[in-house]
Parts: structure tokens; sequence; C-alpha cells
């Protein structure tokens, strides 16, 4: 064996490591990406139910306040 066909053996393997290592970095970042998407759709869900509950409440506050002023 010489030299050059050990360097070459050595770049091939560091190719195919790193080749490696980006696919499965890829698959991993894809999956985070879809997990991340459905808790961020969950909580906007969320947080639009809250405001329209908050809302609701804002406007029943309202109208007993003004009610109760007009009694006066």
């Amino acid at each position: 064996m010489n030299w050059t066909y050990i360097l070459c053996a050595l770049t091939l393997i560091l190719y195919i490591t790193v080749a490696v290592f980006w696919l499965i970095r890829s698959i991993i970042d894809t999956v985070d990406d879809r997990r991340q998407a459905k808790e961020n759709a969950a909580w906007e869900a969320e947080k639009k139910r809250l405001e329209r509950e908050k809302t609701e409440r804002d406007k029943e506050y309202h109208e007993a306040r003004m009610k109760e002023l007009n009694l006066k």
C-alpha cells in the first residue's frame, strides 16, 4: 500500500461520515420543525380562545357597569 491509497481512503471515509451526519441532522431538524409547528398551532389556538373569553368578560363587565351607572 502506498500513501496515496491511504490518503484517498481516509478522505473518502471523511466525506462519507460528513454526508451521513448531514443526512441524519436534516432528518432530525425536519422532525423537530414539524413538532414545533404543531405546538405553535396549539398555542395560537389557545391564545385566541383566551382572548375571546377575556373580550366577552370585558364586554359583560362594561355592560353591567353601564347599567349600574344608569340606575344611579
